[in-house]
């Protein structure tokens, strides 16, 4: 497992490993690039309905 990317936020740290994707097939990816959208559009649509 190798850290291919590293991204400072505030005072957190993200931490990207090749080993999400390193054996997967294409369909694995496409899965979980999906899961991550829904679960980040998730997350606008709440704040969004406690903004109004």
């Amino acid at each position: 497992m190798a850290v291919i990317k590293t991204i400072k936020k505030g005072s957190g740290v993200i931490r990207i490993h090749d080993d999400y994707c390193k054996d997967n097939t294409p369909e694995d990816n496409q899965r979980i690039v999906d899961e991550c959208s829904r679960i980040i559009l998730s997350y606008y649509r709440r704040k969004e309905a406690n903004l109004t």
